[in-house]
């Protein structure tokens, strides 16, 4: 289901485009509704199948263990920049960020929606607050690194390794509560 959602969603997009395109003075509404509703079928399967595979038993399982080590990880591997930060060339933070922590970053994202079925909505809705502050902190850093702004970069990394420790210790204290 998940390629033909995709194929939905695509073939709806790129022919919705065409539509608009195809006629400088007037756009062909009902070819465009048509084409909207096979990207929005296309949406509601890819969805669908997102929610399935969530809720499904050892998915959440195998998940929940991605969830747990990364964020230790990053609570790890930002504590150590932060530590380090008296040797650390203000241009390096943004690729030390880009190789220490982006696979982690991108793992934690794509495993979160098993915490709904694990700890329970607004358990999970605590522990991505968390999870996103740092995440923008360590966002805002990055960007602080290119520009060359120390100081907002080493406040911005402190400010993401308390939110992801915060992040850490929630999800940790709500697997611990239902597990």
């Amino acid at each position: 289901m998940r390629p033909l959602g995709h194929a939905l969603l695509w073939i709806g997009f790129v022919v919705a485009a065409f539509v608009t395109t195809r006629q400088a003075d007037a756009i062909a509404w009902g070819w465009y509704g048509a084409a909207a509703s096979i990207g929005v079928v296309g949406v509601a399967l890819l969805r669908g199948t997102a929610r399935r595979a969530a809720a499904d038993a050892e998915t959440v399982r195998e998940n929940i263990g991605v969830l747990e080590t990364s964020t230790r990880k990053l609570v790890d591997r930002i504590a150590a920049m932060n530590r380090e930060r008296a040797e650390v060339f203000v241009y390096d933070v943004h690729g030390r960020i880009d190789a220490e922590m982006r696979a982690e970053l991108a793992a934690f994202a794509e495993a979160r929606e098993s915490m709904i079925p694990a700890i329970g909505l607004q358990q999970y809705a605590e522990v991505m607050d968390r999870f996103a502050r740092a995440e923008r902190f360590v966002n805002r850093a990055w960007s602080a690194s290119a520009d060359g702004y120390v100081d907002e970069v080493w406040s911005c990394m402190e400010s993401a390794e308390e939110s992801m420790r915060e992040a850490d210790r929630l999800l940790r204290e709500q697997l611990a509560r239902v597990g």
